[in-house]
């Protein structure tokens, strides 16, 4: 009977024991753990970023901090201790740097040409540094080569460069070729011709085709046209623009806000407005501060011929890799693509007379094989917010912008 006793005990106790156990489960204490300071970023980085696009505020905001400051000061949260940042992502860089192989007479036209362009009302800045081929700096975006070079000891340092993401364009015309720049470039060298008809440009099929950006890039972005010197008697800064064959003296004249390009009759044009010279169309998108002024080709354009004495054939036919051909018999490219981070291009400057049209042609690859901003880390923890703006002044340019949003540490 006590053997008894003591087992109804311990099955006493274990009941016990499971019956606090189930008690302690069913009715165990719930945590909620919150995080209002996340919540809280959250809520103002969303109410930022809808307002600045609300506001048609979002792009600038994106390319200056002067902007966004601004636009911060005005707000609720001026008073906030909040450190705030947006960055674009998927859209044209502020600053291109290009490693040029070339001449220093021709890296300061470049300078001269691209020194500052202007497009959706934001500023961009492309820098020429010299380079060569056996040491291409890696901070670079794009490399540039002068003339035609035997690549076949340098293979493996473009392949590497272009490996990173950067790109590459030779201007040259070509009366031999290796087989690296047949392998990189995606061309060869048919017989010889004279040039014959005009220069066009190729219509893509899709924008998947390599030739599609730059063909949006020439019909979109303004190329600067530079004054050459002061008219005295006027007080007004005089150059000429120049397309094809034609030469026209123009002047800017800051009082009346006009462009006035001197023909067989005078033309005045004001800002963002459209005219036509000789049955082509241009656009005057901006008259620029530094006596300058911003000029868009408007469909549709061709050019004189510039090749040289060679047809330049594809190695794989891809006609939707062909910018600009000739109109001729076997219309032979003058500017190829192969993907879009390597170009070739006729020597349009080998007489040192480039026009403005041709300008224009090599900045749209430039454009093209540069590549797009990207967002980059910075050293502090912060919340973060994507959002996805466009923007369509000169050009349609859908970007995606990352707000980052913290208290000070």
């Amino acid at each position: 009977m006590a053997l008894l006793g003591q087992t109804t005990m311990l099955e006493v106790v274990s009941a016990l024991v499971l019956l606090f156990t189930a008690f302690y489960f069913i009715f165990k204490p719930i945590v909620f753990k919150d995080n209002w300071q996340a919540a809280t970023l959250s809520i103002i980085g969303k109410d930022l970023l809808l307002s600045l696009d609300f506001l048609s505020k979002l792009y600038n905001a994106s390319f200056s901090e002067e902007t966004l400051k601004d636009f911060l000061s005005r707000t609720s949260i001026a008073n906030e201790s909040l450190i705030i940042s947006i960055y674009p992502e998927k859209t044209i860089k502020e600053s291109i740097i290009v490693a040029a192989n070339c001449t220093q007479e021709k890296i300061k036209r470049f300078s001269e040409w691209y020194g500052l362009l202007v497009f959706n009302r934001r500023f961009i800045n492309i820098f020429f540094v010299p380079s060569n081929l056996t040491n291409i700096p890696e901070y670079t975006d794009l490399l540039l080569i002068c003339d035609y070079i035997n690549l076949t000891n340098y293979k493996s340092n473009i392949l590497s460069y272009l490996s990173k993401g950067k790109g590459i364009i030779e201007i040259s015309d070509l009366n031999s070729i290796d087989d690296t720049t047949k392998e990189i470039f995606g061309i060869d060298i048919a017989a010889s011709s004279q040039p014959s008809g005009d220069i066009n440009i190729t219509i893509p099929s899709s924008v998947y085709s390599d030739n599609y950006y730059p063909y949006k890039f020439f019909y979109n972005v303004p190329l600067v046209v530079n004054a050459t010197s002061l008219n005295t008697t006027s007080g007004n800064f005089i150059g000429n623009f120049t397309f094809r064959n034609y030469v026209v003296p123009f002047e800017i004249d800051y009082s009346s806000k006009k462009v006035y390009f001197r023909l067989t009759s005078t033309i005045s044009v004001k800002e963002r407005e459209s005219f036509n010279i000789s049955s082509y169309n241009f656009t005057l998108s901006y008259i620029l501060t530094n006596s300058s002024f911003a000029i868009s080709f408007r469909k549709v354009y061709n050019f004189t011929n510039f090749r040289g004495s060679n047809n330049i054939i594809l190695t794989d036919g891809n006609q939707q890799r062909i910018f600009l051909y000739e109109s001729s018999s076997n219309n032979p490219p003058v500017a190829v693509l192969n993907t879009s981070k390597v170009a070739w291009i006729a020597d349009f400057d080998r007489y040192n007379n480039a026009t403005h049209d041709q300008k224009l042609a090599l900045l749209s690859l430039i454009l093209t094989v540069s590549g797009k901003s990207s967002y980059y880390l910075e050293p502090y923890s912060a919340y973060k917010l994507s959002y996805l703006g466009v923007e369509d002044y000169d050009m349609y340019e859908v970007y995606k912008v990352t707000l980052r949003i913290t208290y000070p540490s």
